[in-house]
């Protein structure tokens, strides 16, 4: 359920897709925009070309039984249904698997038990990445900061994807990612949970996020724009 920046075993994978109608406006949107956007058709997601690592799905039941119990991922399971059949509990991070079970999961987790609202995700999403960071790697993160890993972006994307490209133009304090060629990029689960987790790992190295949106220049890219102190 989680989006691409890795550092050790700190893995954070930034996706989203939505709804039957297809969003290409290129207007500039935020987490709150992109939490009223409805999720795509369950047949829509199965049908999106393209694989990801299971580092992306990494612990995925293990945040389910933690806060909601064993049932909760029978449920999560029977709910994203076919796409969840060979999904093992812990997924190994070299794995690849349908970039739909993804969106599937977070869709399914978001409506069963969050109300509805995608935004309770972060939360979530931050405490149990946070807990996987070891003592060394949280100090290497802090020492190095966002922008060198950020800036590997071209390099790090295909460790989880097999679709689509991604490229970072980095600054003092700022990066802009271009995540472009891939349908998946349209879609608004993917897209929030891109820039959740982009804002997790900035705070994970000991900065704080000034400001985070993102944009969708065309159909299949995700343009997101990150400032930090």
């Amino acid at each position: 359920m989680y989006s691409s920046v890795t550092t050790d075993r700190a893995c954070f994978v930034v996706a989203a897709t939505g709804g039957d109608e297809r969003c290409n406006d290129e207007a500039v949107f935020g987490i709150a925009e992109l939490a009223m956007r409805p999720p795509w058709s369950a047949a829509r997601v199965a049908a999106l070309p393209g694989r990801c690592r299971g580092s992306v799905l990494a612990r995925w039941a293990g945040l389910v039984r933690r806060h909601f119990g064993d049932s909760a991922v029978r449920r999560v399971r029977a709910e994203v249904g076919p796409l969840a059949a060979e999904l093992p509990d812990d997924p190994p991070d070299e794995d690849w698997f349908p970039v739909g079970v993804q969106i599937r999961l977070a869709d399914v987790f978001v409506r069963e038990f969050l109300g509805g609202d995608p935004r309770l995700l972060q939360p979530l999403l931050a405490e149990d990445v946070t807990s996987q960071v070891g003592r060394a790697a949280g100090l290497f993160l802090r020492t190095v900061g966002p922008g060198p890993i950020l800036g590997r972006a071209r390099h790090i994307h295909p460790s989880f994807y097999d679709v689509g490209r991604a490229e970072a133009d980095v600054g003092h304090g700022r990066a802009v990612i271009d995540c472009t060629g891939a349908e998946l990029f349209a879609n608004p689960t993917w897209q929030i949970l891109q820039l959740m987790a982009h804002a997790g790992f900035v705070e994970l190295t000991g900065r704080k996020v000034l400001s985070i949106t993102g944009s969708s220049p065309v159909d299949d890219a995700l343009r997101i724009e990150l400032r930090w102190a």
